[in-house]
């Protein structure tokens, strides 16, 4: 979920843009001319204080890369609008189906290359 864009430095051309992703953890996204520039999110705290990560997208960003933290906050949960549907019925019983049967084929073409194998060395 994005949020109205703030502003940064004098240009006004750097915009920072809040976002939420679906667990409910926040960061801060900030972009300039529509191209993201650094991902500011905060990592949970073990002891103490909580500590702000600032993860550079692109080559003018001086600052530290830590990509743990940055692909820990996207697991966490999609950045689209927290919007939760269920997944039809149907649509459950055709991907088991599908499953099952190569599943099957699995097994069918592990049998068939284990007897061929064992025909051509025995």
């Amino acid at each position: 979920m994005e949020l109205e864009p703030l502003p940064i430095g004098t240009s006004g051309r750097l915009q920072a843009i809040g976002l939420a992703n679906a667990s409910g953890s926040h960061a801060v996204l900030v972009r300039e001319a529509g191209e993201p520039r650094a991902l500011l999110i905060g990592e949970p705290p073990a002891a103490g204080r909580e500590r702000l990560v600032v993860t550079p997208l692109d080559d003018d960003v001086e600052l530290r890369v830590d990509g743990d933290a940055l692909a820990l906050w996207i697991s966490e949960g999609s950045l689209l609008p927290q919007r939760l549907e269920s997944v039809p019925g149907w649509a459950s019983a055709v991907g088991l189906i599908v499953l099952l049967v190569m599943l099957a084929l699995a097994v069918l073409g592990s049998l068939t290359f284990f007897s061929w194998l064992a025909s051509v060395l025995g």
